[in-house]
């Protein structure tokens, strides 16, 4: 009867030990998608040179990470400063960039259903903002994973 119980303990660890393995990995991403950017521009720290892009976000929190990977290589991650869950009113999943002075940088990533992470800008861009008119150009992203 000892060896019985021997054989399903081991059984019933290796199964334990087998899901926290699997287990970050199937929560390391609830949402993610790609984009091509026409222009350089930067997210957060991240420079981002034009190109196409993919990234994942871990999960739908302000406390969230989204990293950005150009092929399979990870490029950077951000942090949101900022997640607004109740604006799901936009038409399609886009990064929102902000073009002043000749810099873009990507001031929110909408997704539908999700809501909006906001990042933030440099504290010169946002006294200059003040002064000078800014362009905002969205940029269309195929949207993966739930």
């Amino acid at each position: 009867m000892k060896d019985i119980w021997k054989s399903v303990s081991a059984i019933v660890l290796s199964a334990v030990i087998a899901f926290a393995v699997i287990a970050p990995d199937l929560q390391a991403r609830v949402a993610g998608g790609q984009f091509k950017l026409p222009f350089d521009a930067k997210w957060g720290e991240v420079a981002l040179p034009t190109g196409s892009y993919t990234f994942s976000v871990d999960h739908i929190a302000s406390t969230g990470t989204i990293v950005i990977y150009r092929g399979s290589q990870a490029v950077g991650f951000v942090r949101p400063e900022m997640l607004d869950s109740h604006d799901n009113r936009s038409q399609g999943p886009t990064l929102v960039c902000i073009r002043h002075d000749g810099k873009v940088m990507v001031r929110a990533l909408r997704l539908p259903y999700r809501g909006t992470f906001y990042f933030p800008i440099p504290k010169e861009l946002n006294a200059l903002m003040a002064q000078q008119p800014q362009l905002i150009e969205t940029v269309s992203i195929q949207v993966s994973g739930e």
